[in-house]
């Protein structure tokens, strides 16, 4: 899976993995027994996007594996995963390919995998399931989980409803989420809009329904919703409060972090923009400041398995 989605995807499964299984209508008699299991399968230095652990009488895996771009290896690398996590577990696999664009798609997708000699005669055999997210009707993806509900603009939508759909998350966002919730889930929207739309496309559209948002309570001291729907509108309006100060500071810290980065390591990708909006710790955010004088990549300033970072 293309680095820029993996984690904000890991992120929302880890949310409520029951909720991304009745997605994926793979039936669970008890979603409380639905655990995570490690996915680094060391022994071959690979590792799976996500392994549920269905604690059942007799118990099976469900593996998903999450794809943004295009590999034509995905089929006998997943193959690969399955028949090592049968092997170390001693239960049935089940294995799902989500596909988040069509960029991601090819004839090699098939939903079977088959390895044959050079007689034509086939020796090996494999079957997976294949998730379209284009495919999914919108309206499925906005009555499903809230971790499920940053795929609803990359489902299948046109961008003329797009604003409506926006709309309904924010409505549903309102009346069923924290407002932690709320910023972890609208910085994934972005993340995602990403692979369909161009960047300044999307926060105009995300802007369009900054009205609805405000009615979440906190919400307007989210520094994500200060990044992503306000920006430009919060200059000159201060409201002379300490946490509209500290805000301000804020943001002029992330303007810094932000500039003097592209300047040394490039232009950042979707991920590091969603998460240097989303923090408002200002000596964090000067920590990461100074990180960048050291730093070659973005990767060792946002090193992908610190999620601290």
């Amino acid at each position: 899976m293309n680095k820029p989605f993996d984690a904000t995807m890991r992120n929302l499964i880890e949310l409520e993995p029951a909720a991304w299984l009745r997605f994926l209508n793979i039936p669970i008699p008890h979603p409380e027994r639905i655990e995570l299991r490690d996915s680094n399968l060391s022994t071959v230095t690979a590792e799976a996007d996500r392994v549920f652990w269905i604690a059942e009488d007799w118990p099976w895996i469900e593996q998903v594996e999450l794809q943004a771009g295009r590999d034509l290896d995905l089929p006998d690398r997943v193959h690969g995963y399955s028949a090592i996590l049968r092997r170390r577990h001693k239960v049935p696999v089940h294995s799902h390919v989500v596909l988040l664009r069509p960029a991601a798609d090819g004839p090699e997708l098939t939903g079977i995998h088959e390895q044959k000699d050079h007689w034509g005669v086939t020796y090996d055999w494999f079957r997976y399931n294949i998730v379209r997210i284009w495919q999914r009707p919108v309206e499925e993806v906005l009555a499903a989980g809230l971790p499920v509900l940053p795929l609803a603009p990359v489902s299948e939508v046109g961008p003329d409803r797009l604003p409506d759909v926006l709309a309904a998350m924010a409505r549903r966002l309102k009346e069923e989420a924290t407002p932690d919730r709320v910023r972890l889930l609208w910085a994934a929207t972005k993340v995602l809009m990403g692979l369909r739309y161009p960047e300044d496309q999307i926060d105009p559209l995300m802007e369009g329904i900054s009205a609805m948002i405000l009615g979440i309570r906190g919400i307007e001291e989210s520094s994500v919703y200060q990044g992503i729907f306000a920006k430009g509108k919060s200059e000159g309006l201060a409201e002379g409060k300490a946490e509209g100060k500290a805000e301000g500071k804020a943001e002029a810290v992330r303007e810094d972090l932000l500039r003097v980065g592209r300047r040394k390591l490039g232009a950042p990708g979707a991920e590091v923009e969603a998460r240097i909006a989303a923090l408002d710790d200002i000596d964090r955010l000067r920590e990461l400041l100074d990180r960048i004088i050291d730093a070659t990549s973005w990767d060792e300033v946002f090193p992908p398995d610190d999620p601290s970072a």
